[in-house]
């Protein structure tokens, strides 16, 4: 039910100017008529019918602000509405006597500099006898021949045969008066839903809750009444209706926090017990015993799954390449399906990430996702992770055993990469797995049933290890039911410049923008896109993040690229033929000295630049002076190789 705001008007003109505020500004106001006792009898009324907020002015809102129980807004008398009385009251007599309550006395000292008649304070309280004797007292000792009030003021005037002007508000003073009602309404209404939402959230919890004031029921929520089988209980005593083991619980010393395990309206529960502070104030907060343990089983099942979670979904996979579009298209679709998916691909090509995706595209996304490299983990202990094992199956097992990594992933995905290093003692235990849908511990005898997903991934010719002897054939068809292949970065070369940007922005936002954003030129990327990367996408990070630790201007230039390629080279072990003549266009191999690597990057840049040295020079970051001279080096050397050098 919406509050009610109800304007008591002490006199007519009040009740006539209130209505013409509410209709100007579409105002919802109750107007009633009535002064002092009647006043405060209509706003007791309406205040039963629903009132939130009552409005009234001068005797009147006192009263009501002692007798009502509600919020009073008073209507104020302005120091202008006070002149404008005191302007009419001039015309009708020489002595003015301004009577009213403290507050009209206090603004009349403000006014009586500028008045041109002489003007009497007279302080009452209202209709009382004290009150008429100062009226009277006014007009016989000190001459007032006019009196300024409110409406009891002028109906007093008047029994003494004294003129009397009406001090009225003003329409303002109404309209600001039904605002802050306004607004001590909506700060109830938003306390109310407060209130009514705590009180539905604590009805609905699963716990009991009860609050006792000195030994009476201040208050029980649903779910305490349910177990002890009443509708109520406030402002009973606690001992006529409470089960005897609460109250001795909430009644048991020391004071302050309690608890213990008791028994409740046939529900085992744990209590807890806390003073509120106030003399004789106790809230205990009851839970079912049987909660917390189903509680702590969730608690004990979600730790054992911790870590196993997949963070990368499809949208890592980024690259316009056509390539890479199909197998992410490819991807997606076999995302849906529950099938066991072979992921082939040389390393650093994204098997993992891939896998994670998958999983995150699948019905098995709310799952576990459990991911464990065969070729990291000795033999034995690939096994007894795996397949888990029992307490005492073998010297320096965890007491008690332990659940092995398909049990962990039991609704979701279990990821099994480089899974052509299996040993094949423990591939016909996973061929076991993948068929049954079951395992069994190591030392155990019971089996277990899982619902597993199987991603596995190679770098491996694995049909070739098949026929070699090195890996089961039946597990290798169980495994190859939907495969997909990794494209390695060498042939999505149109990819490396977004994937160096991306690369470069991910790695500096990790380091929280510390230094200068890295830009990377554009010119650089014809080189990068010459270059094999034998490490594939995680190569180019690895690059990446040497330029962004390394990189102190942000900008990055042909002379960045060459300090990480001298980074990565290895040492020159063995000696060489003679080095190839620039122009040959073939990639420097791993192993190549840095004079190498620096030959090739100008070839590249020579190639790029149509033969511009001066471009060429701006690009590496050197003098076309300094490139001169180094083509000049590299033709001599070349020439007495017996090999011919161009260098235009």
């Amino acid at each position: 039910m919406p509050m009610k705001i109800v304007l008591i008007a002490p006199y007519e003109n009040l009740a006539r100017d209130a209505e013409e505020v509410c209709r100007a500004y579409g105002e919802r106001v109750e107007i009633l008529l009535g002064r002092m006792e009647e006043g405060v009898r209509l706003g007791r009324r309406a205040v039963a019918e629903g009132a939130a907020v009552l409005i009234s002015r001068g005797g009147t809102c006192l009263r009501l602000a002692e007798q009502a129980g509600v919020p009073v807004v008073e209507i104020a008398v302005t120091a202008y509405d006070v002149l404008r009385a005191l302007t009419r009251a001039a015309e009708r007599g020489k002595r003015i006597g301004v009577a009213g309550f403290t507050n009209v006395i206090d603004g009349l000292a403000e006014l009586r500099p500028i008045l041109r008649v002489p003007v009497v304070p007279i302080e009452i309280t209202g209709e009382d006898e004290e009150s008429r004797r100062r009226l009277e007292a006014a007009v016989r000792d000190e001459g007032v021949d006019c009196l300024v009030g409110d409406t009891s003021v002028v109906m007093q005037g008047a029994n003494l045969g004294v003129p009397c002007v009406l001090i009225e508000s003003g329409k303002t003073a109404i309209w600001s008066a039904i605002q802050e009602a306004k607004r001590i309404v909506a700060a109830r209404m938003a306390e109310r839903r407060v209130q009514t939402t705590l009180r539905t959230a604590i009805d609905r919890a699963n716990q009991g809750l009860l609050v006792l004031d000195g030994g009476t029921v201040a208050f029980a929520n649903r779910t305490l009444l349910a177990w002890i089988g009443r509708d109520t209980c406030a402002g009973l005593p606690a001992r006529q209706c409470l089960p005897p083991s609460l109250c001795d619980f909430a009644d048991a010393a020391p004071e302050g926090h309690r608890s213990d395990v008791i028994r409740v309206g046939g529900q085992l529960c744990f209590a807890e017990r806390h003073c509120l502070g106030e003399e004789g104030r106790v809230m205990v907060v009851l839970s079912r015993v049987e909660e917390i343990e189903s509680a702590e089983r969730q608690v004990r099942q979600k730790r054992a799954m911790g870590g196993h979670v997949a963070h990368y979904t499809f949208d890592d996979l980024y690259g316009p390449s056509r390539a890479m579009r199909a197998v992410v298209a490819r991807a997606i679709h076999f995302a849906q399906t529950d099938s066991s998916v072979l992921i082939v691909g040389e390393t650093g090509t994204g098997k993992e990430v891939l896998a994670q995706s998958i999983h995150n595209a699948s019905p098995r996304a709310r799952g576990p996702f459990v991911a464990v490299n065969c070729a990291a983990l000795p033999d034995q202990l690939l096994e007894s992770e795996l397949f888990g094992y029992e307490d005492g199956a073998f010297t320096g097992a965890r007491r008690g055993g332990k659940p092995g990594l398909f049990e962990l992933a039991h609704g979701g995905t279990i990821f099994l990469d480089e899974i052509g290093e299996t040993p094949l003692h423990v591939q016909q235990r996973l061929l076991r797995v993948l068929q049954e849908r079951q395992v069994m511990r190591i030392g155990g005898e019971r089996v277990i049933p899982v619902d597993v997903r199987v991603i596995a991934a190679t770098n491996q010719p694995l049909w070739q290890f098949v026929q070699e002897g090195k890996f089961r054939k039946d597990l290798f068809f169980r495994i190859d039911v939907l495969r997909l292949h990794t494209v390695p970065l060498r042939e999505r070369r149109e990819d490396i410049p977004e994937l160096t940007e991306r690369l470069l922005h991910q790695l500096w936002y990790k380091r929280k923008g510390v230094g200068a954003r890295p830009r990377i030129d554009p010119a650089i990327y014809p080189i990068l896109q010459d270059y094999h990367w034998p490490g594939n996408v995680r190569e180019l990070q690895n690059m990446c993040d040497y330029l962004v630790a390394t990189a102190g201007s942000g900008r990055i230039g042909m002379a960045e690229i060459l300090d990480w390629l001298e980074h990565k080279a290895l040492p020159d072990t063995a000696p060489k033929e003679a080095p190839a003549a620039p122009g040959t266009g073939e990639v420097p191999p791993v192993d190549a000295t840095l004079e190498d690597v620096e030959r090739w990057a100008v070839e590249r840049m020579l190639q790029h630049t149509g033969g511009d040295l001066t471009r060429a020079a701006q690009t590496l970051g050197i003098s076309r002076t300094t490139l001169w001279r180094k083509l000049k080096q590299w033709q001599a050397d070349a020439g007495s190789a017996g090999h011919g050098t161009n260098l235009a």
